[in-house]
């Protein structure tokens, strides 16, 4: 990707879709050809929503991959937007419904032990952790439920995203974070943190949301569903802490990402929600190894 899209129409396919698993299910095989798990419930796709983890193409993969368990009356669509849906997770919501009129699903048939088994334990383990993170404020909960999803499929990202988040934002352990991000990341995930974007250059004016850093790109969307942009790693010219918006705001610590596309130089800036300067710093590591396309390994401190 050579440039930017404020709009999150126009990033439909232009990136490689995580397999997120996160939104899940009840543990329900089906014979629908065209779905390849249970269908999508309401209540954990508003809790999805609103945790902020999850990218908006995750959430639309999972649900193009699965349905959903409901139909999209204007009631059920003014709930999933209050909770942070965009169009397309609206669009894939009215284009997946698999409700038959009695919340049943054609003919279901017993789990056997095989590999989709343990898929689905996995996803159980996420699902946990979520009820135990948003629901029961409970972050060492769903870090125990993490934990083991890790060790049970140390080669999937959604664990490792999680936990870092968790971590973070949960129990305040930013070296245990940046560990399970650095694993989230080099798996193909992504690292995210919570931000305030700088809608006018002093943070007068300023929406919330999450700033994914994946390997090849770093997207931010904002909680209001205004601000959304997305560019290649490859783009950014400059990270830096920002002194200058920092007399202006001087509560948290700013960070500018300065990009070059063409001829054209834009700029961004972001402060931590935390208000920390370690976490800034974290996220300058995570955008370096962005850019550079390195590995983690020796190249910062555990």
């Amino acid at each position: 990707m050579n440039g930017l899209s404020f709009t999150a129409k126009k990033l439909q396919g232009l990136f490689k879709i995580a397999p997120a698993c996160l939104l899940i299910l009840v543990s329900v095989f089906n014979l629908f050809a065209q779905y390849r798990g249970a269908p999508v419930k309401k209540d954990r796709l508003i809790k999805a929503l609103r945790s902020k983890q999850l990218q908006t193409r995750d959430i639309v993969a999972v649900i193009n991959s699965n349905g959903v368990d409901f139909t999209l009356t204007p009631e059920t669509k003014i709930l999933l937007i209050a909770a942070g849906a965009r169009p397309e997770v609206i669009k894939a919501i009215a284009d997946n419904s698999r409700f038959d009129g009695d919340s049943t699903f054609a003919k279901t048939r017993k789990p056997t032990p095989t590999k989709k088994t343990t898929l689905a334990n996995y996803e159980d383990l996420l699902d946990r952790a979520m009820l135990s993170y948003k629901d029961r404020k409970n972050p060492k909960d769903a870090v125990r439920f993490l934990e083991t999803a890790v060790k049970m499929n140390p080669k999937n990202p959604e664990a490792h995203q999680l936990l870092g988040f968790v971590n973070l934002y949960g129990l305040n352990n930013l070296s245990a974070a940046e560990k399970s991000m650095r694993e989230s990341f080099v798996n193909g995930g992504s690292a995210v943190f919570r931000v305030y974007h700088d809608d006018t250059g002093s943070f007068n004016s300023r929406c919330s949301g999450s700033l994914y850093i994946s390997p090849e790109t770093i997207r931010f969307e904002s909680d209001d569903n205004r601000h959304t942009f997305e560019t290649s790693s490859v783009n950014i010219d400059k990270f830096k802490l920002d002194t200058e918006s920092n007399r202006n705001w001087k509560k948290h610590t700013v960070f500018k990402v300065l990009l070059k596309i063409g001829k054209s130089d834009i700029k961004f800036r972001f402060a931590p929600i935390s208000g920390k300067e370690a976490e800034s710093l974290m996220v300058e590591r995570f955008v370096y190894v962005s850019k550079n396309n390195f590995n983690f390994a020796g190249l910062f401190p555990n």
